[in-house]
């Protein structure tokens, strides 16, 4: 069994971009882990009471995440546990805890360490 590894910033990323990837992987009998940067505590809110909303949104998009990832096939998601960073030039981008602001040395380091323990056949992300 190979083990197929994805790299997405926010949730929803993995369903958009690599979804299909994923199912046909699990379908495969292969495992695959999902690791995401952030919870998406910025993202847009659509259809929702904005008020009171956006100050669970990273807790909705963290739930929305693992019930993507249960019908996707992921054995094993892990989050960086970045703040969502928002857009260039908002304040969001400029928050000290966003992934935007992070160090790429601590963050390279994270996702080593998964690299390191998974030792995946696969990696997918983009740039």
């Amino acid at each position: 069994m190979a083990t197929l590894l994805l790299v997405h910033a926010h949730p929803d990323d993995e369903s958009i971009s690599t979804g299909g990837v994923m199912m046909k992987a699990r379908d495969d009998g292969h495992r695959v882990v999902l690791v995401t940067a952030t919870r998406g505590e910025v993202g847009e809110i659509h259809n929702m009471d904005e008020e009171s909303s956006r100050p669970r949104l990273g807790e909705i998009r963290t739930k929305e995440l693992e019930n993507a990832a249960n019908i996707l096939g992921v054995s094993r998601g892990v989050f960086l546990d970045y703040r969502d960073s928002g857009m260039v030039g908002t304040a969001d981008n400029e928050n000290p805890a966003s992934f935007h602001q992070a160090s790429l040395n601590e963050a390279a380091g994270k996702l080593m360490a998964i690299l390191r323990e998974e030792k995946p056949d696969v990696v997918v992300t983009y740039a």
